[in-house]
């Protein structure tokens, strides 16, 4: 298949753009994601230490969303003083953006409007006590309540996307969390794993490093999981590396791409993963039918 083919698609609906990966199931696609997606320049920040060093997307979730990113790394904190849905902070670290849970809720409502069956994992990586302990039963009540006939049972999990979609036109939202005894496990899928390199301040030579070991043995196919593909900067904070990403991930030079879940990135519309992405899928739905 050419590239002119390939790139014949529009960023927003390539999901649905692409009917071959229906054979897929969320947990077989290469995905793209984006990194503490609630922490993103259009948001706000205290003046210490500042968006510079907390920011790691360009724009809102439905931004993401809408360029193509479709799981959503998300880290939210408790403020027990906050007003509703103010309760619950999207957080880098423990510095709050001004990002809360309803604009979380309306941006992927307002995307599902558009694009009824394009999927989205919410990967609520951390779920932190703020001042007070984090409220599960609280949150588990506001995500059914506002999401709850968008959210995929956590049993059907491993359905391919086509069979999804026969079962119903609104489930279109895998949630994962830590586990909580006040979580509905009919609802909740287990934490994602991400394999990070556990080096704080990442450099790109040991991104490179820490990818090429992780994928020398990949996780398997029986659940989500998501490669931390960032780097920082003690100086400057989240690092633009699409250049390198690019370079790395190209199906044409690596098998990379294919070899992952979910791809975990800062900045991520600078990078050209959804086309990317959509290219070994489409090779895996093929070579699922041969």
């Amino acid at each position: 298949m050419s590239n002119s083919t390939l790139d014949n698609y529009a960023l927003n609906n390539w999901m649905a753009a692409t009917p071959a990966i229906d054979t897929l199931s969320l947990c077989e696609l290469t995905l793209p994601g984006t990194h503490n997606a609630g922490c993103d320049w259009k948001a706000s920040y205290p003046i210490i230490p500042g968006a510079h060093w907390l920011a790691c997307q360009h724009g809102s979730f439905y931004a993401q969303l809408h360029n193509g990113a479709r799981a959503l790394d998300v880290r939210l904190d408790f403020d027990s003083k906050g007003v509703e849905f103010g309760k619950f902070r999207f957080q880098h670290n423990g510095y709050r953006s001004s990002r809360n849970l309803l604009n979380l809720f309306a941006d992927v409502d307002l995307f599902l409007q558009h694009h009824p069956d394009e999927f989205v994992i919410l990967d609520f990586h951390e779920l932190k006590d703020g001042t007070e302990p984090f409220d599960y039963r609280l949150f588990n009540e506001v995500m059914l309540r506002y999401l709850g006939r968008k959210i995929i049972p956590a049993g059907n999990m491993h359905l391919p996307l086509g069979e999804l979609k026969k079962i119903s036109s609104d489930q279109r939202v895998l949630v994962t969390a830590p586990w909580n005894i006040a979580l509905d496990r009919t609802w909740f899928c287990r934490k994602i794993e991400h394999k990070w390199s556990g080096i704080g301040d990442t450099n790109v030579a040991e991104l490179e490093k820490h990818i090429i070991e992780v994928l020398k043995s990949p996780p398997g196919e029986w659940e989500p999981w998501s490669l931390s593909a960032t780097s920082y900067s003690v100086l400057g904070g989240p690092v633009d590396i699409h250049a390198q990403l690019d370079s790395w991930f190209d199906p044409e030079k690596s098998d990379w791409s294919e070899k992952c879940n979910i791809i975990n990135t800062d900045f991520f519309e600078e990078t050209k993963l959804v086309s990317y992405c959509r290219t070994v899928n489409i090779k895996k739905a093929s070579n699922r039918i041969k």
